[in-house]
């Protein structure tokens, strides 16, 4: 057990001293943007449909092939294929072309639901983005609190300090009892490890936060206090949280209008010139021939209709989940704008409160240090400045995170 508490020593002192700069939240969105795979993922996809796009253009022009066959059955007395089926065989050799006509309204549902799938990429991206933001902000938030409940009990540990060297004095000239010093000294142990235990957890905070954001960096560093704009309410219509309901929708009607297209009428023409014989005692057949292929469909067991009824349970299926989600949202809103302003509401009772605690301390130092204060008192004076102190952090952390929770809700 020594032997982990030495190599947990170790690691922070050695973190501690790589302790070179200042970060900001800035800097570790645009890191975890930047290295996000999923996020060069959607792009790579977006990149793929502009290619099945120039895919599609290419189909509207004629398809040429060249085609050979070489087909040798031979056959004598009562040995072979029948000649009247094989010809003694089949050479081919030609060059095949065809184009199809009336693809107009196909091409156009091809176009439409490939810009549909474009949407959907770019409004998944979107959500993924902001998703990523709020997780990176979240941790930053938390590892800030940290720093700064470090930060503090590093400065209320020095403030032990201080008295402590000064109530030794006091004992030596018997003005405090040597139980009045020892209450002290264990109060100011107390402090010295919860200091360690909150530089461990604030190491945690930064490694966290670097894995968040795709970084191997292990060095440490100070954070400064997150700017997180408050975005004010704007259309839920323009939402990526809602767009994808309405991509949902326009893609049923693409697939609707594709079915449409299967029925209807196609003609495409077909040619091919080239070598065509059966004989292969002569090469004089070189020729060509073409013609037209024309298809109206007529019946086909009303599948037609019964893709359109599972198009109208899916919408169905898409309109319910959209309604749900809006009547959640505003609800979430609603929630937290009430618990923003009790935050807000909060802090501002806490921060008064933390002046009047700072200011009893300054008078408690004073009075202590004449030898005209309890040691008891002191102490109790310490730990509720303390205790006001530390939830006075909370609420402040609180309150940026419910603005980032908002802002998630609220970016377009």
């Amino acid at each position: 057990m020594l032997k982990l508490i030495v190599i947990s020593s170790l690691v922070c002192i050695t973190f501690l001293k790589g302790h070179s700069q200042t970060q900001t939240l800035d800097y570790y969105l645009k890191q975890g943007l930047q290295n996000s795979p999923l996020l060069k993922d959607y792009q790579n996809q977006i990149n793929t449909l502009i290619l099945d796009s120039s895919l599609i253009r290419a189909t509207k022009k004629p398809q040429v092939d060249a085609r050979a066959q070489l087909l040798f059955a031979p056959s004598f007395r009562l040995w072979g294929y029948d000649e009247a089926i094989t010809n003694g065989g089949n050479y081919t050799s030609v060059i095949e072309a065809s184009q199809s006509f009336f693809i107009r309204k196909a091409l156009k549902n091809k176009y439409e639901s490939l810009n549909i799938q474009k949407n959907s990429i770019s409004n998944t991206s979107k959500i993924s983005r902001n998703e990523l933001k709020r997780l990176i902000t979240n941790q930053y938030v938390s590892a800030y609190a940290d720093y700064n409940d470090l930060q503090f009990n590093k400065t209320f540990l020095q403030l032990m300090n201080d008295e402590e060297y000064v109530i030794k004095k006091l004992v030596e000239n018997a003005i405090y009892k040597q139980t009045d010093y020892l209450s002290l000294l264990i109060e100011k142990q107390t402090q010295e490890i919860l200091v360690k235990q909150l530089t461990a957890k604030y190491i945690k905070d930064i490694l966290t936060l670097n894995q968040l954001c795709g970084s191997n960096d292990t060095s440490f560093v100070a954070l400064s206090l997150p700017s997180i704009e408050y975005l004010k309410p704007v259309d839920l219509s323009k939402s990526p949280l809602l767009m994808q309901y309405k991509i949902d929708s326009l893609a049923i009607v693409n697939q609707r209008s594709a079915i449409d297209a299967q029925y209807q009428p196609k003609l495409n023409w077909f040619a091919d010139a080239g070598l065509n014989t059966s004989p292969i005692e002569t090469f004089k057949h070189f020729g060509f021939s073409a013609g037209v292929n024309f298809i109206v469909p007529i019946y086909d067991g009303r599948q037609k209709r019964l893709q359109y009824q599972k198009f109208t349970f899916s919408e169905n299926t898409r309109s319910n989940y959209e309604t749900f989600f809006k009547n959640q949202y505003n609800q979430q809103i609603r929630q937290l704008d009430m618990d923003l302003t009790a935050a807000q509401e909060i802090t501002a009772q806490l921060d008064k409160q933390l002046t009047t605690a700072n200011e009893l301390i300054i008078l408690a130092k004073a009075q202590l240090n004449n030898g005209n204060m309890q040691i008891a008192d002191f102490i109790n004076a310490l730990k509720n400045y303390h205790k006001i102190n530390r939830d006075l952090n909370q609420s402040r952390i609180n309150t940026l995170q419910i603005i980032n929770e908002l802002n998630y809700l609220r970016q377009q």
